[in-house]
């Protein structure tokens, strides 16, 4: 009954383990996209504001003369 039990649960254990590294995997490249997708929307970021710049200087240019 003994060697059932901890047969059992050494099982589990290894289970467990296994289940552990898969969702540690998951989190990593869930955590890998998230900062590739920070870091794109940052750089359309920056482009949309030149953009709104060169929209305002044109504007401003077209006032001014």
């Amino acid at each position: 009954m003994m060697d059932e039990e901890l047969t059992l649960l050494e099982r589990r254990v290894h289970q467990l383990l296994a289940t552990y590294r898969q969702a540690s995997g998951e989190l990593r490249r869930v955590e890998a996209e998230r900062d590739r997708l920070l870091e794109a929307n940052n750089e359309l970021r920056e482009r949309i504001e030149r953009i709104v710049a060169r929209i305002r200087a044109l504007e401003l240019e077209q006032s001014d003369g």
